[in-house]
């Protein structure tokens, strides 16, 4: 059996009651049998630079699967990297990095990993193996800037397999499956390439299965609960088993916590609900979209009932008072996101989103880098053969962002 999961996002919540969430599903999955294969599509970590902490359950995780004795050995037919023996030990685990990883000119902790054997990292490369007498092809795309997305898979143009199962395997926005209305998107079902029998796409935070022709786009969703809005009040978590014998998919629900979401107008709504919850050992995650709520007072509430409950509250503010603010509850949006938002808004400069990366890494002379990049004409890029591509090769631009003074650069 193949499982499939995506976002994991260890480390989120880090220093709260629910900083041990994100390892659910790792000891779910180390307590399954029947696993021959784990591919995963991208937000291992919850940060570019996750704390020593995270990152050691990781390996951890990781290494344990390489203990794991199969029933039925799966054989390598072939890599379009180099990998050591390693690296395919006991449940191989093969992996696209997605945006919470990605380091502009940096290596991302997914590579670390790559690097030490860990698991297999894939970005416009392809493996094949053989899994109980099937051919199995993982063509993986790890995320790029969505402006990018286009025409780096448009470059790259995986090709199917003739006679295996061919899976191809991103963690970016696919239109209309967007994690954010305030996210760019670039690239639309019809952009995909034909031919492949499962796109199986991170980044989405619920899980879905859709139909495309013949074939079908797997989003097996995050396993833990993060943007905390009607979607995932709504869905369960948990990931994808591919049976290869008969190509046949099932989704297999973890240990989660439940989670609530409820719009009150005041504080007898919120005592009645909260009443009305059983204890349990993991509690539940409720949280309240208040109207008229100036005069509740949201502390005691949450230190009368922490036992029975993790409380979130959000305070529905009118427009007209705070329509920034209000647009960022409203949306979902994070921190990081915002931030992006702000850049493009307020600077008008076309290479934003690679300007906010390297501010956020704290690095100076990458800012430096950056602006002088942006500010000085590009030099026209040239179309080579796209099965060429290496690594830190500058690609053509999207025909729709051909007034960026940025080019497809170090995507790879």
């Amino acid at each position: 059996m193949i499982l499939i999961a995506s976002d994991f996002h260890l480390g989120y919540d880090y220093g709260t009651e629910r900083e041990k969430d994100p390892y659910f599903a790792l000891d779910e999955i180390l307590g399954t049998d029947g696993i021959e294969l784990i591919i995963f599509a991208g937000d291992l970590f919850d940060s570019r630079v996750p704390r020593l902490e995270v990152f050691s359950e990781a390996m951890q995780f990781l290494s344990k699967l390489k203990c794991k004795k199969n029933g039925s050995q799966v054989k390598l037919i072939e890599s379009e990297k180099q990998l050591s023996p390693r690296a395919l030990e006991g449940i191989p685990f093969i992996s696209v990095y997605g945006n919470h990883e990605r380091r502009a000119e940096l290596v991302n902790p997914v590579q670390a990993l790559d690097r030490a054997s860990l698991l297999v990292n894939l970005h416009c490369q392809k493996i094949v193996f053989e899994v109980d007498g099937k051919k199995i092809a993982i063509h993986g795309m790890s995320y790029v800037p969505e402006k990018y997305a286009r025409g780096v898979l448009s470059a790259w143009n995986p090709k199917p397999v003739e006679g295996a199962i061919n899976i191809l395997l991103m963690h970016q926005n696919i239109e209309p499956f967007v994690y954010s209305d305030l996210e760019d998107v670039y690239l639309k079902i019809s952009d995909l390439p034909t031919g492949f029998d499962y796109v199986i796409n991170g980044h989405i935070h619920w899980h879905n299965e859709v139909k495309i022709g013949e074939n079908k786009l797997l989003m097996p969703g995050s396993t833990i609960s993060t943007q905390l809005n009607k979607k995932e009040s709504e869905l369960r978590k948990g990931y994808f088993m591919l049976d290869p014998s008969n190509n046949m998919v099932k989704f297999n629900e973890i240990k989660q916590r439940e989670f609530i979401l409820s719009s009150v107008d005041n504080v007898d709504e919120i005592k009645k609900l909260l009443d009305g919850l059983e204890k349990k050992e993991l509690k539940p995650i409720v949280k309240f979209k208040i109207r008229n709520a100036s005069s509740i007072d949201l502390n005691l509430i949450e230190k009368n009932y922490s036992d029975k409950a993790i409380m979130v509250f959000q305070r529905e503010v009118s427009k007209s008072f705070d329509k920034q603010k209000t647009e960022i509850l409203r949306k979902q949006m994070t921190a990081e996101e915002y931030g992006m938002q702000l850049i493009k808004e307020k600077s008008k400069l076309e290479f934003a989103d690679e300007l906010l990366e390297v501010i956020l890494e704290e690095d100076i002379d990458g800012v430096e880098r950056v602006l002088k990049k942006g500010l000085v004409q590009a030099v026209p890029a040239t179309t080579g053969n796209p099965s060429k591509i290496k690594e830190f090769e500058r690609l053509p631009e999207p025909k729709a962002n051909n007034k960026s003074n940025s080019s497809m650069a170090d995507f790879l």
